[in-house]
């Protein structure tokens, strides 16, 4: 890449902390967009998250206080005028992660709302360029392989969530047709620690699903005489021969970068991972790591011939949302982002058995550090 200057949202997100890090590693300035908190600054939220990533040059990243789901991002207009006489590029890595529906009017705000604002933005930069981070879930209710060049298929949608991103790539393919920008939309997976260490900074997602799993277990665990492997009868609603599609939060990072820095890069890209995991192999990796057993997927029938039991309706009850994505997920085709990537030595590692249970593995001795320290409350 030779633009210089970059504006970036969602600089406290997981993706988005650590793709700062990386742009500020790779010498560029890059002025941030966030919202303060209650009794926080946006400055001192930004370089708090940064810092935990382990992010260097700080001298060169610029805070704005504002607001992507505000007309003008809610920004100064001073600030505004010296963003669109400066910016070379603009990277959209924010979103709501909310999934329930009774979010639904907020998410759509936040997700498609602040990407109508980004838009407006970025068509009066003088490069109109832009970096927009979606997710590979657009693909929504598919059973099929969905396409890198696909976004509205007809497809339902498991969540809001889901919806609202298929919603807001449409928003910049339509401002991509009509010329008023170029643009490169990257789809992430279900995005996991680094791949070497195992290391995570956010814990959406699986991770909650899992810290679910390990709350369940240490509950029952505090009951036995001995630290051993804890038996938990529970069915959780799912098909063992359905997949998910786990990607390390590096190969992301690297991948955008990459693809980037390429003189054609307007497109889509799926950075995902091109071997999804069966559940029938990472569920019982977990467990492993978890030291439980007595955990199985099975169908609704399952509930028909025998009633929950108390602890299973509690646990589906509190992880309903990952539930729908245990009973089926599309396959990704991965080929334009595999060919950006052909010979610069980027590759997403397998996700097999001994993968899942280091990056587990890490996460499960990070809530047993908490846990120690009563920073932890084991409850279900």
């Amino acid at each position: 890449m030779s633009y210089r200057h970059i504006l970036l949202t969602g600089a406290t997100g997981f993706l988005g902390s650590h793709l700062v890090a990386r742009l500020l590693q790779e010498g560029y300035e890059v002025s941030v967009i966030a919202r303060h908190a209650k009794n926080v600054s946006a400055q001192t939220r930004v370089e708090d998250v940064l810092t935990n990533v382990g992010a260097h040059r700080l001298q060169h990243l610029h805070v704005l206080d504002g607001d992507i789901s505000a007309v003008g991002l809610g920004l100064a207009e001073t600030t505004r005028q010296q963003i669109l006489a400066s910016t070379d590029q603009v990277w959209h890595c924010a979103a709501s992660l909310s999934f329930q529906e009774e979010d639904r009017a907020e998410i759509f705000r936040m997700n498609v709302g602040g990407t109508r604002h980004v838009l407006d933005l970025v068509k009066q930069t003088k490069t109109r360029r832009l970096h927009h981070v979606s997710t590979a879930y657009v693909a929504g209710n598919r059973e099929d392989v969905a396409l890198e060049n696909e976004i509205d298929v007809g497809q339902t949608f498991k969540n809001p969530y889901e919806e609202s991103k298929c919603q807001a790539e449409l928003l910049v393919a339509d401002e991509q047709r009509r010329g008023t920008i170029a643009a490169t939309i990257y789809r992430p997976s279900i995005v996991i620690g680094d791949s070497k260490s195992g290391r995570a900074t956010h814990f959406h997602g699986v991770y909650a699903f899992i810290r679910g799993l390990w709350a369940a277990l240490e509950r029952l665990r505090r009951k036995m005489p001995e630290d051993g492997f804890v038996n938990l009868p529970l069915r959780v609603l799912g098909a063992e021969n359905q997949t998910l599609n786990f990607v390390p939060i590096d190969y992301v990072i690297d991948g955008m970068v990459e693809i980037a820095r390429q003189p054609s890069v307007a497109g889509t890209y799926h950075l995902a991972n091109p071997a999804s995991t069966e559940n029938r192999v990472w569920l019982p990796s977990v467990l492993h790591v978890l030291r439980g057993e007595g955990i199985r997927l099975v169908s609704e029938d399952s509930f028909f011939e025998k009633p929950m039991t108390k602890l299973e309706a509690v646990f589906q009850k509190q992880m309903s949302f990952y539930y729908q994505y245990l009973q089926g997920e599309p396959r990704f085709d991965c080929r334009s982002a595999l060919q950006a990537l052909r010979n610069t030595g980027i590759e997403c590692p397998r996700a097999d058995s001994e993968f899942i249970k280091k990056m587990i593995g890490w996460y499960v001795d990070f809530l047993n550090t908490r846990k120690q320290g009563a920073d932890v409350e084991v409850s279900m």
